[in-house]
């Protein structure tokens, strides 16, 4: 079927709204137990350990995710989407105080209805879109907003309310999206399509398997090092940024305003995601739609490392630049990802192939969380833990080397056209 451009527009900013929200609410956790655990009085690691269980539906249901939006429709599992993980975030503001069980199970919520996005809202744009790598641009841009908020939005509602607020506001929002969607939907405003066949790709069985078997090995790995930065930064910038989170209160105390620790924490590793937000959206069309995909993987990847050890080794200014480059090294791999794994899925598998992405990509990210918590509990610090992604990333690098070929975009407006499906 022909999608008309104002249906692509409005299926990429549904899609791009929900990017954003999801990414920050499966982060925002990160910055409100640092309240948490002065008000339950409980370590910061004993309670960041109960979001491990989060990340482990956030990968293994995206492959469940993905073959329903296969029967059922990208539009209809966005809908579900919304109003799941609205719903669950509502329910962790209202946790009884101090009990931690129900607090991982409304966590877990989250991590499920969370992990329907990627395999169904990329997916979704990619078929739809002109210009995939314009669109992976723009739909990055809101994850990376998400991103942004995930810092800023639980630091100021804790700061004006509680930490409840920081869930059940972000909660109510997603609710109303889902009404949005549905009505959308229900209306005929929006709609979905086969994948269009792409100029100058090989799409068989063995491409399909050499592809997914690379990747498999390589996100699984990044999984670890882009939860590990969202996860570790808020900690890393917590210490090293002591001094001047210090001064900065002191100096809005003397003019009335009395602000927390967790709210300049919060807004340090928003900045992360600001920035490389906005490296995605100009990467879209200026590197990933003119340059093979092959070769702007391999040197995001093989740059990681730069990034790992200025984490690892820098004051508290070279830590953010450190976790600030590796976001936009992530910005620039992750449509990679989703562009090669959609260009050589048959169109009928496209959500089990994207769900099986996510369970690899999100699999490993419990490990992360658990590195954190072992190696933060034993040395006092996450040094350690950046020097090893530091190695993680040369494996990486070395592995992403088997994948197939493509032709720069210039090369594919030369060679003659596919139709594309209709």
């Amino acid at each position: 079927m022909k999608i008309a451009a104002s249906s692509a527009g409005r299926v990429l900013l549904l899609s791009s709204i929900g990017h954003g929200l999801m990414h920050m609410m499966t982060a925002f956790y990160a910055v409100i137990v640092l309240t948490l655990a002065a008000v339950w009085n409980l370590p910061v690691e004993k309670l960041l350990e109960l979001y491990a269980p989060a990340t482990v539906l956030l990968g293994i249901m995206s492959l469940p995710a993905g073959w329903a939006s296969d029967r059922f429709g990208a539009p209809v599992m966005m809908v579900v989407m919304f109003a799941g993980m609205g719903l669950s975030s509502i329910a962790c503001g209202l946790v009884p105080t101090g009990d931690t069980l129900a607090l991982s199970i409304a966590l877990c919520g989250i991590g499920a209805f969370a992990a329907i996005y990627h395999s169904v809202g990329i997916a979704w744009v990619i078929r739809t879109a002109k210009e995939q790598g314009h669109a992976m641009g723009v739909n990055g841009l809101w994850g990376s907003a998400g991103l942004a908020l995930y810092g800023i939005v639980p630091g100021v509602l804790i700061t004006l309310a509680s930490w409840r607020a920081a869930f059940i506001v972000p909660g109510l929002i997603c609710v109303a999206m889902a009404f949005v969607t549905a009505w959308n939907l229900r209306t005929g405003r929006i709609g979905d399509r086969p994948m269009p066949a792409t100029p100058g790709v090989t799409a068989g069985r063995a491409e399909f398997w050499r592809v997914f078997s690379v990747l498999s090995v390589t996100m699984a790995l990044e999984g670890v090092i882009w939860q590990a930065v969202m996860f570790g930064s808020a900690l890393v910038f917590e210490t090293r940024f002591s001094g001047e989170i210090a001064a900065l209160r002191e100096g809005f105390a003397s003019w009335g305003f009395i602000t927390e620790t967790v709210l300049w924490v919060g807004f340090a590793t928003s900045l992360i995601y600001i920035v490389s937000g906005v490296g995605q959206y100009a990467m879209g069309r200026r590197i990933i739609d003119r340059y093979p995909l092959k070769t702007t993987y391999v040197v995001a990847s093989a740059l990681q490392v730069v990034a790992m050890l200025g984490l690892a080794m820098g004051n508290g200014y070279v830590a953010l630049a450190g976790a600030i480059f590796s976001a936009l090294l992530s910005a620039a791999a992750g449509p990679v990802e989703n562009i090669m794994i959609a260009r050589y899925t048959p169109s009928k598998y496209h959500g089990l192939g994207f769900g099986a992405k996510f369970v690899v990509a999100f699999g490993a990210s419990p490990l992360a969380i658990l590195l954190i918590s072992w190696i933060r509990g034993a040395t006092g610090s996450l040094d350690l833990l950046f020097f090893g992604l530091a190695g993680t990333s040369l494996a990486i690098t070395a592995v992403a080397l088997l994948l197939p070929s493509e032709r720069s975009r210039s090369a594919a407006i030369v060679a003659p056209q596919a139709a594309p499906a209709e």
